[in-house]
């Protein structure tokens, strides 16, 4: 794994705290710094944060050969629900109702269903939305069905060749998996996602694999996320084949019309590349095809807000909007209307859907962008508080041994992810000694170095 060490820029994400009326500020301040606070950004005009990601443990049951965690993430302790909750109470206070929590690892489903319960509720309660990031293979039918009662919203399942999983030799295969998913989920009221890495091993098959997502009415978003050289995957550096121009032609041709992916912004546009589309019967139709009415569309929304803490209630201010500006409402309808009727025969075929389709491409753990880090929509929630996702992966031990101060009835308890329990006090073992949590399974890289050695003797 490649070893970054902490720079003053890499860190600064951390510190994006709230401290004034606009929860929103600090995120558009990073983008305006770099110049991609464009008429399209919706980023830190609709919401101070597109995610956070609550890390409920580092237990995965696959190895995947492009992993983000790291060589050492196997060796800690899950932890404990205090230290859950009392990283739930920061994520609110940073950014507010609204803001959708990944509850993620490792594999979260690794964990007791009932401490997955309880994190649902909290972040239900806080006025939050819980998503369950997963490989699907311990979300069973009852399962979700528990979650869903205890106010999980969304539920996002990674599935791809980079997870090894026995039987399956292509994408295609594949879908055998994602359709026994999607049934899991029926009539349980989830917004359900799909997740794939894109890498040398796949890109031959990303269009099949968008045209399979755009036939799928139950799928509400589609992320397609490149190759990156982070974490402790035997797969490291990035074909030159695959770029977000590569990608993005790949999945139009999969949807088969052009997605306009330049026409709305979530974050930077290194980092992400966003398109909307209507489908219904094996068809679909761009909304973001009218670039400059869309961009009207949403300086109006955000000439229309109330409020700026948290993300924004949609309904309330297209229904604001569409009092002020009555004229722009009617051409935004009558816009939506023909993409629907564009979709002709589909109509015949099957109910008429919305879905957001997302790239992503994820930094190198050698090659974080400052400009990027300090714009980043996507978070991790660590013990000192949010902080970029690629930062994270690129540093992830460093931070796996930061203490979590607790404030309880009988006074401050500490917690590092080298121990079991809360401590009385903030003097913790240092990760980095690797007699101090067992050894669970050699996974990644170091898996690969014990084969080698085997090879050899």
């Amino acid at each position: 794994m490649k070893d970054t060490a902490p720079t003053l820029s890499s860190v600064k994400p951390a510190g994006r705290k709230f401290t004034g009326t606009d929860r929103r500020a600090p995120l558009r301040g990073g983008l305006q710094g770099c110049g991609e606070y464009g008429a399209g950004q919706t980023a830190g005009r609709f919401y101070p944060i597109a995610c956070v990601a609550l890390e409920v443990t580092q237990r995965c049951n696959l190895d995947c050969t492009l992993c983000y965690l790291s060589d050492r993430a196997e060796m800690t302790y899950d932890p404990p629900l205090s230290v859950l909750f009392a990283r739930l109470a920061t994520i609110h206070s940073h950014y507010g109702p609204g803001v959708s929590v990944q509850l993620t690892g490792g594999d979260p489903t690794l964990r007791k269903v009932e401490d997955l319960e309880a994190l649902c509720r909290e972040i239900r309660r806080l006025g939050m939305r819980a998503c369950l990031m997963t490989n699907g293979i311990r979300a069973s039918r009852a399962f979700l069905t528990r979650l869903a009662a205890a106010g999980l919203d969304d539920v996002a399942f990674h599935v791809d060749m980079t997870q090894e999983r026995k039987g399956f030799n292509s994408e295609t295969e594949l879908n055998v998996v994602r359709l026994a998913y999607i049934r899991h989920t029926r009539g349980l009221g989830l917004r359900v996602l799909f997740n794939t890495t894109v890498f040398g091993g796949n890109i031959v098959e990303l269009s099949a694999l968008a045209r399979f997502m755009r036939d799928r009415p139950e799928v509400a978003f589609v992320s397609f996320q490149m190759q990156a050289d982070t974490g402790r995957g035997v797969l490291r550096e990035r074909p030159d084949a695959i770029t977000q121009d590569s990608v993005m032609r790949a999945v139009e041709t999969g949807y088969e019309t052009p997605l306009h992916f330049d026409t709305a912004a979530v974050g930077h546009s290194k980092c992400n590349r966003y398109a909307s589309v209507v489908t219904a019967g094996g068809r679909a139709v761009s909304v973001l095809s009218a670039k400059r009415l869309t961009q009207k569309v949403i300086a109006a929304l955000s000439r229309a807000e109330q409020t700026t803490d948290g993300h924004i209630d949609t309904g309330d201010s297209v229904r604001r909007m569409a009092r002020r500006n009555p004229l722009l409402a009617l051409r935004a309808g009558l816009h939506l209307l023909r993409c629907v009727l564009r979709l002709g025969r589909g109509l015949l075929r099957g109910p008429v859907r919305r879905q957001s389709v997302f790239i992503h491409n994820f930094m190198a753990a050698d090659a974080l962008e400052d400009d990027r880090c300090a714009s980043c929509v996507f978070m991790v929630a660590t013990a000192n508080g949010p902080l970029s996702m690629c930062v994270h992966n690129a540093q992830r031990d460093m931070h796996l041994a930061a203490p979590d101060r607790v404030d309880g009835p009988s006074g401050p308890s500490w917690w590092n992810a080298a121990v079991p329990h809360l401590s009385a006090g903030p003097d913790l073992p240092d990760l980095s000694d690797p007699g101090l949590a067992p050894l669970k399974r050699l996974k990644g890289q170091m898996r690969a170095m014990r084969r080698n050695l085997k090879d050899v003797s």
